[in-house]
């Protein structure tokens, strides 16, 4: 009997100890790596907010039902087996949970119908709607963004037939406001690159020089950062949304393991990115909210091909090698979060010893950013 035991009984608890700890600590290995909350109190915008998850893979996504009514409800949603990993992402979670601001959201770990993580927007639905669709990010990391649309714009579309209540130029005088964004800051270098050249300290120097640019050309530019500050990345879309920018432009510096790659890319997002999961919003509602993100997408790619194409011709003296790696259709949190055409420009490699030197240089930064500054102005006038 004690060799049965030893042999057969022993392990089979074992096993099966270890498969219930699996599944009570997340059987599929899920983990929600990171959670942006992009908001804006501006009440001309169709969309009044972003919440964006990262996993760690693909995770499954329930909407709880209404015990009493068994109606569908689109306020609160429930993950499966996934947990919320430590450190970062639960303060990312901690600030999203004390947001107050005409709703609140909840996200907590749950232990019933199984372990998993409930999400709960606390909202009017008569004000309100929601949906939520699935990317890839530019990390190819899993992303869910949930969306949630003002119903009274949606309703003043519908009664001017979708006439520009929402107008695309903010600025008295006609001429866009645009928010260029240094990327990085603070305690957050960026990329460190060949004989130590940060990252955040490039994207500085060349957005200061890009508003002086399109400033001594009469637009109104909004800065995301004017110094060597930390700053969250859904601060620096909720600093744009609030203060009417028309036109978004990220920019940052590349990094590649292979040290020969070089060169300039533009991302912005696409359509075919997101896979829809579920709609709160039906009808010629629905075809609203699909015009204004499709318009949005095509300013967006018109603005990434003028930026690209000019940075490329106006640096392209200083290389013998191309430099030219193209429009590139990527979810970025900015690009996500910025409710207005946005791109972000990577001006260069400073993993690439050359490129790194040149990116130093103010002469060159001057032109990357005169090339930046050619771009918005081609976009705008097309």
């Amino acid at each position: 009997m004690s060799t049965i035991i030893e042999r057969f009984l022993i392990p089979l608890f074992v096993v099966v100890s270890v498969l219930y700890a699996y599944n009570s600590f997340g059987s599929n290995g899920i983990e929600m790596n990171k959670v942006y909350h992009h908001t804006t109190d501006n009440p001309m915008h169709l969309e009044r907010a972003h919440l964006a998850f990262y996993f760690s893979c693909d995770p499954q996504v329930q909407e709880i039902k209404n015990k009493k009514s068994d109606i569908c409800t689109p306020c609160a949603f429930f993950f499966p087996h996934a947990i919320i990993k430590r450190g970062e992402c639960e303060t990312m979670v901690k600030r999203v949970n004390e947001y107050n601001n005409g709703y609140t959201i909840a996200i907590e770990h749950v232990l019933k119908p199984v372990r998993g993580i409930q999400l709960v927007f606390n909202v009017d639905r008569d004000k309100f709607a929601i949906s939520y669709e699935r990317f890839d990010s530019i990390g190819l990391h899993k992303g869910i963004v949930f969306r949630l649309y003002d119903k009274n714009v949606l309703g003043r579309l519908e009664q001017v037939q979708q006439q520009p209540v929402l107008r695309t130029l903010w600025h008295t005088n006609g001429r866009p406001r645009i928010a260029i964004d240094p990327g990085h800051g603070g305690v957050d270098s960026g990329a460190i690159g060949c004989a130590g050249v940060r990252e955040k300290d490039i994207c500085l120097a060349i957005s200061s020089m890009v508003s002086d640019l399109l400033q001594s050309q009469g637009y109104d530019v909004l800065l995301t950062r004017n110094n060597d500050c930390t700053m969250l990345l859904d601060e620096r879309t909720a600093y744009a949304n609030n203060n009417n920018a028309d036109l978004f432009v990220s920019i940052h510096a590349n990094y590649a393991n292979n040290t020969r790659v070089c060169g300039i890319e533009t991302f912005c997002l696409h359509p075919q990115l997101f896979s829809n999961g579920y709609c709160g919003v039906f009808g010629v509602e629905k075809n609203y909210i699909l015009d204004r993100f499709n318009q949005r997408a095509a300013v967006s790619n018109e603005l990434a091909q003028c930026v690209q194409r000019n940075v490329c011709d106006t640096i392209a003296h200083y290389h013998d090698v191309p430099i030219d790696r193209k429009v590139k259709f990527s979810v970025a949190q900015v690009l996500l979060g910025a409710l207005c055409p946005s791109v972000l420009v990577e001006v260069g490699f400073v993993s690439h010893d050359k490129e790194a030197t040149l990116l130093g240089l103010k002469s060159y930064q001057n032109d990357v950013a005169r090339g930046i500054c050619n771009g918005i102005l081609a976009a705008i006038a097309s």
